[in-house]
Parts: structure tokens; sequence; C-alpha cells
């Protein structure tokens, strides 16, 4: 648990990918839909970054 920073961050943005798309559910059409799913892909890339960040640290520390 020596990267507690990155698990509140991942939690942070896994909260921010559910606001997306539940602005794009609500949006329908238009710059909120595609704004919202933006913002979810953001987030799911940025998820992926956290863990391979984390599994590059760890790996150089064993």
């Amino acid at each position: 648990m020596n990267h507690i920073s990155n698990w509140i961050l991942g939690f942070a943005t896994i909260v921010m990918g559910l606001g997306g798309l539940f602005v794009a559910a609500r949006a329908g059409v238009g710059l909120g839909y595609f704004g919202g799913l933006a913002i979810f892909v953001f987030a799911v890339l940025f998820v992926f970054l956290l863990i391979r960040t984390s599994m590059d640290h760890e790996e150089q520390h064993n």
C-alpha cells in the first residue's frame, strides 16, 4: 500500500467517469452527449495509466 495517492486519485477518476456517463445519458444528443462520453473515455484511460504506473513502480523496487 505504498501508493495510497494512486488509489485516491483512481477512485476520484472513477467517480468523474461515472458522472460523465450520467451527463451523456441525460443530454440525449449534442455537445453534452459527446462531452460526457469523452469524460468517461478519459477516466478509463487515466485509470489504466495509474495501474500501469503502479505496476512499473513495484517492478522497479523488486
